[in-house]
């Protein structure tokens, strides 16, 4: 974890040694951080409250109902992007630099550079400017 990054109150995270977050990200009250196969986050990344990211999950065909796919399930979050709150992202998923994925919705694909995404499955509705210059200095309000 690099500096001036914060984590808010009742944040999960799963297999932490496994999980890499840039500086200058937030990540938000109750958050789920399932980094068991790698979850990459960069910098400048705001993760609103109640976000749940995972990189494993069980296979349905498998009739001990175990996590039996093999293929590559990280996750990684690039530099800028913002993760609306209540947001599910599923194995596997790459998020571009820049990217919005608005609140409530479920991310079960990669998402382009700058695309705003929205609804369930996520779409692209949008596109983001791509002049962002923002950094996040670690300072943040309290919640509570």
């Amino acid at each position: 974890m690099e500096r001036q990054v914060v984590i808010h109150y009742k944040t999960e995270i799963r297999a932490p040694y496994r999980l890499v977050i840039g500086k200058g990200s937030i990540i938000g009250d109750n958050a789920i951080l399932d980094a068991r196969n790698d979850l990459r986050i960069g910098k400048n990344v705001n993760i609103s409250s109640n976000v749940s990211i995972y990189t494993e999950q069980h296979d349905y065909r498998d009739p001990m109902f175990l996590c039996t796919n093999k293929e590559n399930k990280a996750v990684e979050i690039n530099d800028r992007v913002w993760i609306g709150s209540n947001v599910i992202i599923l194995p596997g998923v790459k998020i571009g630099e820049g990217a919005v994925c608005c609140a409530g919705c479920v991310v079960t694909k990669d998402v382009a550079p700058y695309d705003v995404v929205a609804g369930i499955p996520a779409k692209k509705i949008n596109t983001r400017p791509q002049s962002l210059q923002y950094e996040f200095d670690g300072s943040s309000c309290w919640f509570y």
